[in-house]
């Protein structure tokens, strides 16, 4: 009943105020006072912006990375590079030279100068002796498994910057297709586990195709899969997610179904079950029916994408831009979270709890997949700065799900009263990326957004009471 009520109010909210342009300091949020209670209404920002660890990828060579790709923040809202480590030169060595990995370390240490994450893939190269990918050779395990030891401290160092893995190394372009190593599953097991071993255990690994997860992660009676009571565990299966390389490009997309396993409307089904609880993307390698814009947004929803190559297939591009969907997919890859409504009590005071009410939903294809703080910041005019945890996991958040989440933080025994302004901060859990609004996760809802600090603000008049 209190609900209906509260959704009636801000109902009335929107009907007083819908001559209204702004109640507060100029932005698009209308708030009403009742029983102490401050609610408020917040407008949908129908905009683009760039967000991390999500959107449309820049492909790069990791260890040339351009000094200023942080560029592409502003210029086209991309805050992710596909880093790729091409290691081509290497095959036949068992050690990586000392100069490379200094490269490659160089590399992700730019990344981070510019404000942008990583999508991590080792390659070896594509042609083999006869010109192509057809006549490819893997180098010889040891290489391949040594230089992987050799570039896991580097990937340690900068766990914080590395938004997710693809599994590389393994076939043409690092696709475990048309080698010996890709075809024996035994052998494909073990090096996927062997880069499970020496990679974060907090970063995602994703694989080529649906059935060499299941292949990998078989069971007797079938193949282990994520799903809600072990995902983010850090278990070998729930750190495995999937890329497409050629998604929505043919009918089978160009082999990335029917392998030997389901069919394609099955391995569907499947991966919508996985990519609820891990990550998805990759890339279009052709112009084709299934990428027409109507089906091409159902099945980057189906599937929980998250990330997309920005310049592969440009035909793709070129008909998403011509047709009219291809902002809505850059708005839509990964968590797009609305803020709807906020209830907060008017006054609060020192070590006392203060319920929080936030309603938002998920328009996105996906949810977050890497770990992401929740707090509350209360922030006093005279500049003082308190931020309090919230407990809540944003990666539950899933897509086309309204979230009513009702929390109660601690107030801080010496917060001095005063008016503060309260903000959500999402926040990267990582020390050093923590205070940097340029890793700070931006909610879809106009005029709340502070770029500087990275919060998002809930209300401006929030009080703390003297104690009597």
């Amino acid at each position: 009943m209190i609900r209906v009520l509260f959704a009636l109010l801000a109902a009335m909210i929107l009907m007083v105020c819908s001559a209204c342009q702004t109640t507060q300091a100029g932005r698009a949020m209308q708030s009403v006072t009742v029983d102490s209670t401050i609610i408020t209404v917040y407008q949908a920002d129908k905009g683009l912006f760039p967000n991390p660890e999500r959107g449309f990828y820049r492909y790069t060579n990791l260890a040339e990375l351009d000094s200023n790709i942080g560029a592409i923040r502003d210029e086209e809202l991309i805050t992710l590079v596909w880093g790729r480590i091409m290691m081509e030169s290497y095959r036949e060595q068992e050690q990586l030279p000392q100069e490379f990995l200094v490269d490659v370390e160089r590399g992700f240490q730019t990344a981070r100068d510019q404000g942008m994450k990583v999508i991590v893939r080792g390659s070896y190269g594509f042609r083999g002796p006869g010109g192509d990918y057809t006549t490819y050779e893997d180098p010889p395990l040891a290489n391949m498994r040594r230089h992987i030891e050799q570039l896991a401290p580097i990937f340690a160092a900068h766990a914080d910057i590395i938004a997710l893995f693809e599994a590389g190394f393994i076939g043409p372009w690092g696709e475990w297709h048309s080698t010996q190593l890709a075809n024996d599953m035994d052998q494909s097991r073990t090096f996927l586990h062997h880069l499970l071993d020496h990679t974060p255990r907090q970063s995602m690994v994703l694989v080529r195709y649906p059935l060499l997860k299941q292949q990998i992660f078989a069971t007797g009676s079938g193949f282990e899969q994520v799903r809600l009571a072990n995902a983010y565990s850090g278990e070998p299966v729930a750190r495995v997610g999937h890329h497409n390389d050629c998604l929505l490009s043919s009918a089978d997309d160009v082999g990335t179904y029917d392998r030997g396993g389901m069919d394609r409307a099955g391995e569907v089904a499947y991966l919508a079950e996985e990519t609820l609880h891990t990550v998805f993307g990759g890339e279009t390698c052709a112009d084709f029916e299934l990428n027409d814009c109507a089906p091409a947004l159902e099945e980057l929803a189906t599937l929980h994408t998250s990330y997309l190559n920005s310049g592969w297939h440009p035909d793709v591009m070129k008909k998403w831009a011509r047709d009219g969907c291809l902002e809505d997919v850059q708005r839509r890859l990964g968590a797009h979270l609305v803020l709807h409504e906020s209830r907060i009590p008017a006054q609060g005071r020192a070590g006392d709890g203060l319920q929080i009410t936030l309603v938002l939903e998920n328009e996105g294809f996906a949810s977050l997949y890497n770990a992401r703080e929740a707090n509350i910041v209360l922030h006093s005019a005279t500049g003082g700065t308190w931020r309090i945890a919230t407990g809540l996991d944003p990666r539950t958040w899933k897509p086309s799900e309204r979230q009513d989440l009702d929390v109660v933080i601690q107030l801080p025994d010496d917060i001095p009263p005063g008016t503060y302004s309260l903000h959500l901060h999402l926040a990267d859990p990582s020390p050093a990326l923590h205070d940097d609004a340029r890793y700070a996760y931006r909610l879809a809802s106009a005029g709340i957004w502070d770029e500087a600090t990275g919060w998002n603000r809930l209300v401006d008049d929030f009080t703390i009471d003297m104690v009597p």
